[in-house]
């Protein structure tokens, strides 16, 4: 092992555990950059990635109505639009920051915002009865702040469905996972700090469970807590 891999090692090992996005990427800027170009990646292109997509989709919205209008935080080249609307769901809606994946999931049909899901104020309060966000907020830079948009833009009572890579140990991938420390998705603790980290912002964790079909995951399903208030928890 060469001496500067040797003193990288040993920086990792000895610094505080960061806390936040911003401990790990400090400019916004840099941090969109990296996202859209640095981290791109084409979900479509493999296959096992795109069924375990498709597996998730059925999993969590196989027994909902079919009259639910469903947005897709962070949507990739589209494939869980397209299971969404092979179950029968019309009109689900995708946001997605990288113009390549917009691009894709549109050729398939889709009506698709290509913006941060950071603002989400092209949507109208309460105009979703569910939102999917699979792999998609570990790369948040302020995960607290896009639940507080995906908490105004569901309907009372509306269902948040959400998988995380976990866990997610170790300074690899932090720069592309930004909000894992925040989330407390870098520990193995069976998800009881994602859990509570929704709780703690207006959700009401209706079932946890990890997965490992395409990479170890954790699951979560949950519903906007009708009664709660910024400071409390139900």
């Amino acid at each position: 092992m060469s001496l500067r891999r040797l003193l990288r090692k040993l920086r990792l090992l000895v610094r505080r555990r960061p806390r936040a996005a911003r401990d790990v990427v400090r400019d916004y800027a840099e941090y969109l950059r990296a996202q859209r170009e640095e981290f791109l990646s084409h979900e479509e292109d493999v296959e096992r990635w795109a069924e375990g997509q498709r597996r998730f989709v059925r999993e969590a919205f196989g027994g909902a109505p079919r009259s639910w209008r469903v947005l897709d935080l962070g949507c990739g080249d589209g494939v869980g639009l397209e299971e969404l609307r092979a179950l029968g769901f019309r009109g689900p809606v995708g946001v997605e920051l990288a113009p390549e994946k917009a691009a894709r999931a549109r050729v398939r049909g889709f009506e698709v915002e290509e913006r941060d899901m950071h603002d989400l104020s092209c949507f109208a309060d309460r105009s979703f009865d569910a939102v999917l966000c699979s792999h998609a907020l570990e790369h948040a830079y302020e995960p607290g702040r896009i639940l507080g948009e995906v908490r105004r833009v569901l309907a009372p009572g509306g269902a948040l469905c959400l998988v995380l890579p976990f866990p997610d140990p170790g300074a690899r991938n932090e720069r592309a996972h930004a909000a894992k420390y925040e989330l407390g998705t870098d520990r193995d603790d069976g998800g009881e700090a994602a859990s509570a980290y929704l709780a703690a912002r207006g959700f009401e964790v209706t079932g946890r469970r990890r997965d490992s079909f395409r990479e170890p995951e954790l699951w979560l399903f949950a519903r906007k807590a009708v009664a709660w208030r910024p400071g409390c928890r139900e």
